[in-house]
């Protein structure tokens, strides 16, 4: 049972509250990959369940008798084959080829002319039980719940051995009522422990699910399921809201595209998911709206340390060669360059160009130590970036790489003199690559693909670009 709401479940995790901004859709082969991993739900859930304790009457042309059991408990079960099924009333399951062995206690008295009692233990063995179960899954307060429809239950196979007995005419007696209760037992138990035991601890599950998921480096996901699923013979489909939150109360709203998605396509994978451009919008315009992109280059960096000097030999390239006011008013400093996000970072998703991210960094350049002299701006310089980044899946996150990365330089404002652009040419390698990696540090944050038990990724997985959105096809694999 647990693997059904777990397949309601598993992607919902993947959200980064009210409008719709990603889209998961279960398909068929997920199912069918996850009915392999019901044996190991089935195996730990079933023995727990409570066999009620049984009294059969029986009576014969002389006499009357009544048995009862007591203690009966699983003691081994097989697993079923589980194979799962679609349709728009829902999800439904068969299972066939499972057993099962209880073990019990029993105590009969029979009375004719007078009263004989006895008691011994039985085994009761049922082999073959096919089940056949109908679900639907509904939302309530933003969760997931699973509804039961139908449920029926065949045994093909029993076999009943009662033992312990100094009296076999008398366990002859009641032999034939017991092991007919004892299949209805097991029948009614099945059905009752889906609806009942199993149902409740699904969906107290799936309502305790965490609204508000870590997705680290003290970012966190709100999310909403909005509406009840769509269930169809190829798929059941999800729709999602999500809210993208820093820390305890930095908080960024997704807002779609209006037509943001498209149809899935014909190779699809066992999961198909739509992410709205706005999710990863939403989670780098947070970044900058609490400074999380800035880098300082100073003296500490060996490879950069003689360039920052403000004073130098007249061989040497130096900032102060470039700003005399550097040399005469700041003689033999240093020079820190704060680099840090000037205004809200953003993706562009296309088809024809794929994932574009813009970003303008902001240049401050101050005397060094920065942290005594931060209220002293000496310049600003404005690095405009567009990064075509490739997005690409590893260890159950979303990543992205540079493939192409361009870069222009211009002057905000200088209380040091007039920005050349011979200096601007100068400093283009130590500007460049300090850009590209704040970009990198925005593209390091992923996004992250939840995982179940030992399931990962498959190899196969694979990412679509879209106007506006990314369409997700993703494998699953046992590791």
């Amino acid at each position: 049972m647990k693997v059904l709401f777990f397949l309601c479940s598993f992607f919902l995790h993947l959200i980064l509250a009210n409008n719709e901004t990603l889209k998961v859709r279960l398909n068929y082969s997920v199912f069918k990959f996850f009915s392999k991993d019901g044996h190991h739900v089935v195996d730990e859930e079933i023995p727990n369940i409570t066999i009620p304790n049984i009294t059969v009457p029986f009576s014969t042309s002389v006499g009357d008798g009544i048995v009862s059991t007591d203690v009966l408990k699983i003691e081994k079960f097989k697993t079923p084959d589980i194979e799962f099924e679609l349709s728009e009333e829902g999800i439904s399951w068969q299972s066939k080829y499972g057993a099962v062995k209880l073990n019990g206690l029993w105590a009969a008295q029979f009375t004719e002319l007078v009263t004989v009692r006895d008691s011994g233990w039985l085994t009761a063995i049922a082999s073959d039980i096919r089940m056949n179960i109908s679900a639907s899954v509904f939302e309530l307060d933003g969760q997931p719940q699973i509804r039961i429809g139908n449920c029926s239950v065949e045994i093909v196979h029993l076999h009943v051995e009662i033992g312990g007995s100094v009296l076999s005419w008398l366990v002859n007696l009641f032999r034939s009522p017991l092991s007919s209760l004892l299949k209805d037992v097991i029948h009614s138990q099945a059905c009752a422990a889906t609806r009942g035991i199993l149902i409740d601890q699904a969906n107290q599950f799936l309502h305790d699910l965490p609204t508000h998921i870590d997705i680290g480096k003290n970012f966190y996901v709100d999310y909403s399921l909005l509406k009840n699923p769509i269930s169809t013979r190829k798929y059941a489909e999800f729709d999602l809201s999500a809210d993208i939150i820093y820390g305890e109360t930095s908080k960024c709203h997704a807002i779609n595209q209006k037509n943001w998605t498209k149809p899935a396509g014909k190779n699809t994978g066992m999961v198909t998911t739509w992410v709205s451009v706005s999710i990863p919008n939403c989670l780098i315009e947070s970044a900058h709206n609490n400074s999380l992109v800035k880098i300082i280059i100073s003296k500490d960096l060996p490879i950069v340390q003689s360039y920052l000097q403000t004073t130098c030999g007249i061989f040497s390239i130096c900032i102060g060669k470039f700003f005399e006011k550097l040399r005469t008013s700041y003689p033999n400093q240093y020079i820190d360059l704060f680099f840090h996000t000037y205004s809200t970072p953003f993706f562009t998703f296309s088809k024809l160009n794929g994932v574009m991210l813009n970003m303008s960094l902001a240049v401050d350049l101050y005397i060094n130590p920065m942290q005594k002299t931060s209220k002293n701006i000496l310049a600003r310089l404005i690095v405009e970036t567009i990064s075509d980044v490739e997005p690409y899946l590893e260890k159950s996150r979303i990543f992205g790489n540079i493939r192409n990365f361009t870069i222009e330089t211009r002057e905000d404002f200088s209380n040091i003199g007039d920005v050349s652009t011979r200096f601007l040419s100068t400093f283009s390698s130590i500007l460049s690559m300090t850009a590209k990696q704040a970009v990198r540090s925005i593209l390091a944050l992923g996004i992250p693909i939840p995982s179940f038990d030992n399931v990962t990724l498959a190899d196969t997985s694979r990412i679509d670009i879209f106007d506006d959105f990314v369409l997700l096809n993703v494998d699953l694999k046992y590791n």
